[in-house]
């Protein structure tokens, strides 16, 4: 007996990370004084460096700087099983001191689907995402070469998203790529019928100078 392929209908879902906030926080702490204790008149010297963070996203081929309501995903995109997305992002320290940065995401507006069952489910809880760093571009594409390579990187909760604080110092760049998937096991409990789901995030980059 011929066993017949069971059709699947797609799941299409929407993911929109549509605004990017760049939070800065100077630390004073990097602040140097010096005293003359032999002279009568006592002068404090108070010096700052230059603190310039940049961030930019990779489209048509070259990197174009983020601003504030930039939208780096494709709204058309169909989140259905199996689908994996590779943004890829460049971090520049264009000061003169060392600093900490931090990425994370905010959600800030998410609408519930309704599946076939009648049941309302939400995109964080299915998709994967993962975050990979490197200090080239061309050491980035080799640690993400092809789809399988990307896929193994998100297996973390898109509703648990931590990133690690890495050290960039000063005139430097990390280039980064943030994965998002969709696992292939996700079955009918996430394939919506009249509502569609929708999700937007935020992506906060939080920098800190570093102390001297």
């Amino acid at each position: 007996m011929k066993k017949t392929k069971k059709p699947y209908k797609r799941i299409a879902l929407s993911l929109s990370m549509c605004l990017i906030m760049i939070w800065v926080m100077l630390g004073t702490s990097a602040s140097l004084a010096w005293y003359q204790d032999t002279s009568k008149n006592v002068r404090n010297v108070f010096l700052f460096g230059s603190f310039e963070l940049e961030v930019s996203y990779k489209k048509d081929g070259g990197y174009q700087k983020l601003e504030t309501d930039t939208a780096i995903l494709n709204e058309e995109d169909l989140y259905e099983p199996g689908f994996v997305k590779v943004q890829y992002l460049k971090v520049e320290n264009k000061g003169d001191v060392d600093f900490d940065f931090h990425l994370s995401l905010n959600e800030f507006r998410s609408t519930p689907g309704v599946n076939a069952h009648g049941d309302e489910f939400n995109l964080r809880d299915y998709i994967r995402y993962g975050v990979v760093y490197a200090d080239t571009e061309d050491q980035l594409d080799s640690l993400l070469a092809n789809r399988e390579l990307a896929a193994e990187k998100a297996v973390e909760p898109l509703n648990e998203f931590t990133s690690d604080t890495m050290t960039l110092p000063k005139q430097t760049a990390k280039y980064m790529a943030l994965i998002l998937r969709m696992p292939e096991e996700v079955g009918n409990e996430a394939n919506y019928r009249n509502v569609a789901p929708k999700i937007e995030f935020r992506i906060v980059v939080t920098a800190t100078q570093q102390h001297q």
